[in-house]
């Protein structure tokens, strides 16, 4: 009965990771249909090819080193000197402070949710950028 419990509990946890990223991307659809409006026609193809431009450059950096920073998993951060001790330290001090988690939910759900919230936070600066500068220039 409690390998049920668990299962269910994991399925569901998984579950609610998964439709809330999905909403957290449709609102960031809905920020790049705001951005578009905004801007002169000459140049909502560019702020589009922007957001979607922002939402790789998001998934690859927070891939990279987002994940490995926020829990801590060693993966990355191997071949930078030292990055891994940071990493270690910092989830030292969260256990002791009672932040270590349990966690019963796919990791990769919680990937997905939290890197929609970075690609969120990043398409702020691209709407707020609109019009002053142009896409390669924005990118490099």
């Amino acid at each position: 009965m409690e390998n049920q419990i668990f299962e269910l509990q994991y399925a569901m946890d998984t579950f609610y990771f998964l439709v809330m990223g999905a909403f957290v991307m449709w609102m960031a659809a809905g920020f790049s249909m705001l951005e578009a409006g905004l801007v002169r026609a000459k140049n909502t193809t560019e702020i589009l090819t922007k957001n979607v431009m922002l939402f790789s450059i998001a998934c690859t950096a927070y891939l990279v080193v987002g994940y490995d920073i926020m829990y801590g998993g060693g993966i990355f951060l191997a071949g930078i000197d030292g990055g891994d001790t940071l990493v270690a330290d910092a989830l030292a001090s969260s256990a002791e402070n009672g932040f270590d988690g349990g966690s019963v939910y796919s990791a990769a759900s919680d990937f997905f949710f939290q890197v929609v919230f970075v690609a969120t936070a990043m398409s702020i600066v691209s709407g707020a950028v609109a019009e002053r500068m142009k896409l390669w220039a924005f990118a490099g």
